[in-house]
């Protein structure tokens, strides 16, 4: 598997055509109040929900941990995923190719990638 490389455009196409809302629902139970949603923060302990998912601006904030972000932060947070990987994973979610490179990475992450992919 090569590297994934994208332009800005593209990224951009990926998250203006994701819902942050939809897509954070896969992972957490948000409960709507007011203009935004809330849920427990999935990244701290906590036993009051203070992690807020803003619907208009597309972004996610936790008022206990700073967490926060857009929906690509989100998926390589919840999922521990590197930036190409998240990227890639909210480009299949919102149905947008992205292309890759043919130029193999060094990083030690891709090799595994690379031999699971092969077994």
């Amino acid at each position: 598997m090569g590297k994934a490389i994208f332009s800005s455009s593209q990224l951009e196409e990926i998250i203006s055509k994701l819902n942050i809302v939809e897509v954070i629902s896969e992972y957490l139970s948000l409960k709507k109040t007011g203009r935004n949603f809330k849920a427990l923060c999935p990244f701290h302990q906590e036993k009051t929900p203070s992690f807020v998912v803003n619907l208009e601006k597309q972004i996610f904030h936790c008022f206990g941990c700073g967490e926060g972000g857009n929906v690509i932060k989100f998926l390589m947070k919840i999922d521990n995923l590197s930036f190409p990987q998240a990227v890639a994973t909210a480009a299949k979610k919102a149905g947008v190719k992205i292309s890759f490179s043919e130029y193999a990475s060094n990083r030690e992450e891709d090799k595994f990638f690379e031999a699971n992919a092969f077994a």
